[in-house]
Formats: structure tokens, sequence, C-alpha cells
């Protein structure tokens, strides 16, 4: 038995999400006006998408989840009449209009949704005369917990740049160790002419220093008058001083 399904919102946020960037969010993700829009941040809860599978309506409440919205979903019969009793919603602030907000995510899912604008349009010429009685809400919460399956994108994806590819075919590369100048762009400084005519060598060997620039040594006096030379093989080590030996007196210490 197929099973159905209604995404619900009733202007709630997510977390500490900025109000007005949720409510621009939601605005991009749908195309909805500013009177849709206070509709659906009012408080009372909307179904922004019915009859649905399970995977689409999943897919949708993660679309407004990514957007700062927290969306419910809703099991309804064949014939869109919620299965469960419906659950007061409580109210929600409205946000105020941003004039301009990050931009929600888009995707294959958002192209697949039915635009809020479209469905509003429905409901406004479906809606009975004013001496009928209002019909009854269908509008049910069910909490519902489901897992992605694996490799399932929980973000859009995102346009990238192409990748810059210069054009190089100008450029060449010159062999290893050859020169990048061109011989034009070298500049060589032209040659220095230093006169040496007046200039001579003398041949191998010869003083070059003159008189006149040479160093004058005077010579050191050293007197060497009191110093003498001991014989070859003479021991210095016993030459010693003539001095008389030391006369130590004992006579008053006692052996006990």
């Amino acid at each position: 038995m197929a099973e159905f399904f209604n995404v619900v919102f009733a202007g709630e946020i997510s977390g500490r999400a900025d109000p007005a960037v949720v409510r621009a969010n939601v605005g991009k993700l749908f195309n909805a006006s500013d009177a849709i829009l206070d509709r659906l941040f009012s408080g009372q809860p909307v179904a922004v998408k019915k009859m649905v599978d399970r995977a689409t309506a999943m897919k949708l409440r993660a679309l407004l989840k990514q957007a700062g919205a927290d969306a419910r979903i809703v099991q309804v019969d064949e014939q869109g009449k919620p299965l469960q009793a419906a659950a007061p919603a409580a109210a929600a602030p409205v946000a105020p209009a941003a004039p301009k907000a990050p931009p929600a995510p888009t995707g294959t899912m958002a192209a697949r949704v039915e635009t809020l604008a479209e469905q509003h349009a429905r409901e406004e010429a479906s809606k009975p005369k004013p001496d009928a009685p209002p019909p009854p809400a269908d509008i049910a919460v069910v909490s519902t917990w489901a897992l992605y399956p694996v490799g399932f994108l929980l973000s859009a994806p995102v346009a990238r740049p192409a990748p810059l590819r210069p054009n190089i075919s100008g450029i060449s590369m010159s062999p290893l160790g050859g020169t990048i100048m061109k011989p034009e762009e070298i500049k060589r400084p032209a040659p220095v002419k230093v006169d040496i005519s007046g200039m001579s060598m003398a041949p191998p060997g010869t003083d070059v220093l003159k008189e006149s620039e040479r160093a004058k040594v005077v010579p050191v006096q050293v007197d060497i008058s009191g110093i003498s030379v001991a014989e070859v093989g003479a021991p210095l080590d016993e030459i010693r001083d003539n001095k008389p030996p030391v006369q130590v007196d004992i006579s008053h210490i006692k052996l006990q």
C-alpha cells in the first residue's frame, strides 16, 4: 500500500538562526512573495507540499532545514486526510522582511518542488464561499526519524567557476644553461684603456727599492757580560749555591 505525506511548516526557526535570514532563504527556495511569506511565518501550520512519498517529503524537509526552517512530515491517506488528530502548533514570531540575505540552497530537488505561489493560487480558488462552513484542518504532527542512504548529499551542489587556462603558446623555454637574454639586451661595458707608457719592468732578482725607501733598523746592543756557559755535558741540576746549613735547636724536645 502506497504511503502519502504532507510537508507542514509553521514558521519555526532552527536553533539560533536569524529569522530575517531564514525568511529570505525560504522565499528564494519557493520563489514566494511577501504575502505568501507572511502566511508561512504567521505561526499557523501550512502544507507547503501535499500527497508525496516519504523520500520526497524528507528531501523537501532537508532543504527547509538547510535554509534554517524546521518543517514536519504528516502522513495522510489517499484522500489527503491526516491519519492522526491535529496537534495545536505553538505560535512563532513573524520574521521581519530582510532586503538582502545569503542565497538559499538550490538543487535538483528544489526544481521539482511545486512553487508555493502556484499552490497558494490553487488553494485560494478552492476555498468555499463565505456562507459555507470552513473545512476542517488537515494538519497533523508526526515525528518521523529516518536515515539517508550512504552517499546522499545533504547539501546542494555548489557551482564552481571554470579553472583559468592562460594562453602560453607565445612562451618558450630556454635549454638548461642557456642565456635567457637576447644578445642585444646584454649590456657590455666599454673596455678601459690604461696608459702604461711611463712604466718599466726591472730584470728578475733586481732590488726594486731605493735606498731612501728602505726602513732603517737600529741594532740592539745586549749586555751578556754576566752570562756564562757551562761545559758540554755538565749537569745543570747539580749547580747549587754555597749557603751554610741551617742549625735547628732540638734540645728542648724529648721522646716519651
